[in-house]
């Protein structure tokens, strides 16, 4: 479940960008066995002050579900989480070293308080909430129900855009 933190670490510390767009790139029906595909919402209507507080909230939220094992999260709240965060960064327009400094270090940081997880971790499942208010969801995107009042949601395997 957690080899995506292991690329992903792996590519920002090697400092390439480039090569992670096309080698996590899948289609809709994503690959077998990898991960689901989940419907993501749509972030495109809020602001710069609301993305980027929602990407501070899914930096916090990532950190407490990768070291807090009371408060882990299942493989579909874990690709909705980080298909959100792929979305609010590409739509702040944050290269992953930015993102690691200005979102991910700081939210590490919380965990030099030993009352991290108790005291963000009931939040998480908030934070899942909210995204699944939004229009994401936390099932496979070929199993959830379809919504007739609303627009189609992204994707979290969606292409990400070329650089």
């Amino acid at each position: 479940m957690r080899t995506m933190r292991i690329v992903m670490a792996a590519m920002l510390a090697a400092g390439t960008t480039l090569p992670l767009n096309t080698a996590l790139a899948q289609g809709a029906e994503g690959i077998p066995g990898d991960r689901l595909v989940v419907p993501l919402p749509d972030v495109s209507g809020l602001d710069q002050a609301q993305a980027s507080e929602l990407a501070h909230e899914l930096a916090r939220a990532n950190v407490i579900t990768s070291n807090c094992p009371d408060h882990d999260v299942d493989d579909g709240a874990w690709q909705l989480m980080t298909g959100t965060t792929d979305a609010l960064t590409a739509k702040l327009g944050l290269d992953p070293i930015t993102y690691d400094r200005e979102y991910f270090r700081p939210a590490f940081g919380l965990t030099d308080d030993p009352q991290a997880c108790d005291k963000l971790g009931p939040g998480v499942q908030d934070t899942v909430d909210k995204l699944v208010q939004m229009g994401g969801g936390t099932q496979s995107a070929s199993q959830a129900e379809p919504q007739t009042d609303t627009p189609p949601a992204e994707t979290a395997t969606q292409d990400a855009p070329a650089n």
